[in-house]
């Protein structure tokens, strides 16, 4: 009799895969119900869950939350469907945890702390927590270069505080890198530097003329033109000195000092206020000097770029890329990013 059992149990055995098989061809799922649940959880509606269990509430935990009622009831749904039982009850007195609830709760909670650990772990290794992100740069560059980076980066690492030394020249800035001083520079490029450089885009330079004078507002203009002007030159030491007298030179003549400065900006309104002509990167020319600039046809074009003693930290990287992706004012960016 038992072997008759089994070999009567065989064809029913055999008529149930048969019904499955015709079920799944016609798309139905015959999978048992306790395997609907997955076995990936949703963040988002676990953190949701814990505000609800916490605040007994739906209209607390939304308030909380700064989302709509109906949206978190339905994103608890969506959770209680995939666990794959109720986690809460609901009544016009308000919520409560099933039992089921309230054996999720404490390792919803233990999730979450997790999710977090991760996160911080992830940040340490890459280097944007703990410490500080310490730039030096050109005070020119600091003023009208860097704050859209800074801004970015902000958004990006709100715990990552910033330091900002500005240099007044070029040289001072190579100093204080070569002593390994900052994480990170931003500013010309330095000649024979052994560490990593990264190009950021090029900085052109106008001219900036006293009033009265019939160039101004003019667009390619030759810099000999000016060989006879007098010229707010940059103090000895200063990088833009190099630059103007560099730049003078090609152009066959050298400019005539009728006073010096270590500031762009005060070299700018020097020049505004009439004592002679002064080269500045374009960008230093706000919208109350416009009307003394002259856009020149054979402009100095200084390469800015991004560098540091050793290998970039992850965060300087960071800061880097930010520059290298906005649009930042006064850095052009015609094409692929020279080589070195």
């Amino acid at each position: 009799m038992a072997r008759a059992r089994g070999e009567g149990a065989r064809p029913a055995r055999e008529g149930a895969r048969a019904d499955g098989a015709v079920a799944r061809a016609h798309g139905e799922d015959v999978r048992p119900a306790r395997s609907q649940a997955r076995s990936w959880l949703d963040l988002r509606q676990v953190g949701y869950f814990v505000a609800v269990a916490e605040e007994r509430s739906f209209t607390a935990a939304a308030a909380r939350l700064l989302i709509s009622q109906p949206s978190l009831s339905q994103q608890i749904r969506a959770l209680e469907r995939q666990v794959g039982t109720d986690l809460l009850e609901r009544s016009s007195r308000g919520v409560r945890l099933t039992p089921a609830g309230r054996a999720f709760l404490d390792a919803a909670r233990g999730l979450l702390a997790d999710a977090g650990t991760a996160v911080t772990r992830a940040r340490a290794a890459a280097g944007l927590d703990g410490g500080i992100l310490h730039v030096a740069t050109l005070t020119s560059l600091a003023t009208w270069v860097l704050p859209a980076a800074v801004v970015g980066f902000r958004e990006r690492f709100a715990d990552v505080p910033l330091r900002i030394t500005e240099h007044p020249d070029r040289l001072g800035l190579e100093e204080f890198m070569a002593e390994g001083r900052a994480d990170v520079a931003v500013g010309a490029r330095p000649p024979d530097w052994a560490g990593p450089v990264r190009w950021l885009g090029d900085e052109r330079y106008v001219l900036v003329v006293p009033p009265g004078d019939p160039r101004a507002g003019r667009v390619g203009v030759p810099l000999s033109a000016f060989a006879a002007s007098d010229w707010v030159m940059y103090a000895p030491g200063h990088g833009l000195r190099t630059l103007v007298l560099e730049a003078c030179g090609a152009a066959g003549f050298t400019p005539r000092a009728a006073v010096e400065s270590r500031t762009v900006d005060a070299a700018a309104r020097l020049a505004a206020a009439g004592v002679g002509v002064a080269l500045v990167p374009g960008v230093a020319v706000g919208a109350d000097l416009a009307a003394r600039r002259v856009e020149l046809a054979d402009a100095p074009v200084v390469a800015v770029v991004g560098y540091a003693r050793a290998a970039f930290p992850p965060r300087a990287a960071a800061f880097l890329d930010l520059l290298a992706e906005l649009p930042v004012p006064g850095l052009a960016r015609p094409g692929p990013s020279p080589p070195g």
